[in-house]
C-alpha cells in the first residue's frame, strides 16, 4: 500500500534517486503470509519488476508468522539486497531467526540504525 493509509499494515515510500526501495510496517502489524504476499506484489509494482536493494523497516511489527517466514524464504531473490531495520530486542530476535533459518539468496543484514542501513544498501545498487 502506498501513501499514508493508516489502516494498512505497511506503506511503501516512493523510489528515491538512491535506487533503494523502502517498505515500512505499521505499528502492531502481524506479518502473515497474506500481508507478505501483498507487500511483495506492491513492491514489484513500485520497482517495475527491477531487482533493487530493499530497506524493510520492521521496528513496529508485532510478530511474523511461520507461513510468512516461509513465503519470504522464497522471494528474497526479488531484491538485490535486503536491510532489515529492527528496533526492540523482540524484532532483533525475529530478524536473527529469519536470517539464520532462511539463509537468504541475496546479501541480507540487520540494522538498528537507518542511516547505516541505507549506506550499506546504496553500496548494493547494481
Amino acid at each position: 500500500m502506498t501513501g499514508t493509509d493508516l489502516a494498512a499494515p505497511y506503506f511503501l515510500e516512493p523510489l528515491g534517486v538512491d535506487g533503494v526501495a523502502r517498505i515500512r510496517y505499521s505499528a502492531g502489524t502481524v506479518l502473515t503470509e497474506a500481508v507478505a504476499r501483498r507487500a511483495v506484489v506492491d513492491l514489484a509494482i513500485l520497482t517495475k519488476g527491477k531487482r533493487l536493494p530493499l530497506l524493510a523497516d520492521i521496528r513496529k511489527v508485532k510478530s511474523l508468522t511461520r507461513e510468512a517466514r516461509k513465503y519470504f524464504d522464497n522471494v528474497t531473490d526479488s531484491f538485490s539486497a535486503l536491510a532489515l531495520l529492527a528496533g526492540s530486542p523482540a524484532t532483533q530476535l525475529m530478524v536473527n531467526f529469519f536470517i539464520g533459518m532462511s539463509r537468504p539468496k541475496v546479501p541480507t543484514h540487520m540494522f538498528t540504525d537507518e542511516e547505516k542501513a541505507l549506506s550499506w544498501l546504496r553500496h548494493q545498487v547494481v
